[in-house]
């Protein structure tokens, strides 16, 4: 379940009742699985030309807007996958890319 660099994943195209994370892929990506955020599974079936801007989002304390997650910081091996936060982040727990599991407290910049 490939993504590429500047694909846009929308939760809410999941679920509206989330935190309404953006994501946006900065590189890599041929590893990208799921997103794990507010209990869904958000996968590449949640790509979006442009998130919807009339919804609500909510950033969390460690998980907000400008946020860098890179899966070089701690598997140089893999795709690298490199994503932004553009919006939300409330609920997010990680990413799952080439297998491993990217977090905020240990693979972001």
């Amino acid at each position: 379940m490939p993504v590429a660099k500047d694909d846009v994943i929308d939760e809410t195209k999941k679920s509206a009742k989330s935190c309404g994370l953006v994501i946006k892929v900065l590189e890599g990506g041929a590893g990208f699985s799921k997103i794990d955020c507010c209990g869904l599974e958000i996968s590449e079936n949640e790509k979006t030309d442009s998130p919807d801007a009339s919804i609500d989002r909510y950033a969390g304390e460690k998980v907000k807007p400008g946020l860098i997650i890179d899966e070089n910081k701690n598997y140089p091996g893999a795709c690298g996958l490199k994503v932004e936060v553009v919006e939300g982040g409330n609920g997010f727990k990680s990413i799952t890319c080439c297998g491993n599991e990217l977090t905020a407290e240990k693979d972001s910049i």
